[in-house]
């Protein structure tokens, strides 16, 4: 493909496409062979991942702090504890659960200092 259909299809293409596609020239594009199509792997559905009964829990109550150290803070509804808690929830094996009668949850962040990992931490006490 020419640089101009190449900016006439997009306006805003970098001086390097443009430069790359000539490198590449119209033999080489036109030659590419992809390759056989991806295998795709069939849809486990959305059932649970083992038989363990997680939902039920001990009946103990659990105070759980989820603290995300990061370098740049996130807004609030992007930190998915859910998924964090719903993890400690199947590697706990049932201990306890996320209802909010036997669990609280408290979501946190603090600013990574300099040269610091991020992560999440994952506190569970208790109660």
């Amino acid at each position: 493909m020419n640089a101009g259909k190449l900016k006439q299809l997009f306006p805003r293409i970098s001086r390097d496409v443009l430069r790359l596609s000539a490198e590449a020239g119209e033999a080489d594009i036109q030659s590419h062979d992809p390759g056989p199509a991806p295998f795709m792997e069939p849809n486990p559905g959305d059932g649970a991942v083992g038989k363990v009964p997680v939902q039920k829990g001990t009946g103990r109550k659990f105070f759980i702090r989820v603290t995300a150290i990061r370098t740049r803070l996130l807004d609030w509804d992007n930190l998915c504890e859910k998924y964090h808690v719903d993890l400690l929830r199947y590697a706990s094996a049932g201990v306890f659960g996320d209802s909010p009668a036997t669990t609280q949850i408290e979501v946190r962040q603090e600013k990574a200092q300099a040269g610091e990992r991020e992560e999440v931490r994952l506190e569970v006490f208790e109660v």
